[in-house]
């Protein structure tokens, strides 16, 4: 069974891999090698968003900022248990022989 770690970190790697895999095949299609320097240099501007998307972008800011504000005016009762306790995950030995610590 894999922890929740191992499991979100390989979601997190396949939705990198699934958006950026198609960007990085119609880009490979598109131009031939360059070097990094000259590809950063003839980079063109990202398109302004659109009304639209400026507006739906303004209103999940603010339903964030709301939903900040809700959680940080709570106010705790005297002695109650914290949300989380910070434990820090010992490495496993395949991962320390990685490194060379073993």
């Amino acid at each position: 069974m894999k922890s929740r770690r191992s499991f979100l970190k390989l979601m997190a790697t396949g939705s990198a891999a699934v958006i950026t895999g198609a960007a990085a095949v119609s880009r490979a299609k598109a131009a031939p090698a360059k070097s990094t320097r000259a590809r950063a240099a003839s980079a063109p501007a990202p398109a302004p968003p659109t009304a639209a998307i400026a507006a739906e972008i303004r209103k999940q800011k603010d339903a964030t900022a709301a939903t900040l504000k809700t959680i940080r005016s709570y106010v705790l009762p005297p002695g109650s248990e914290p949300a989380f306790v910070f434990a820090p995950m010992s490495a496993s030995p395949r991962s320390r022989r990685r490194r060379g610590t073993s």
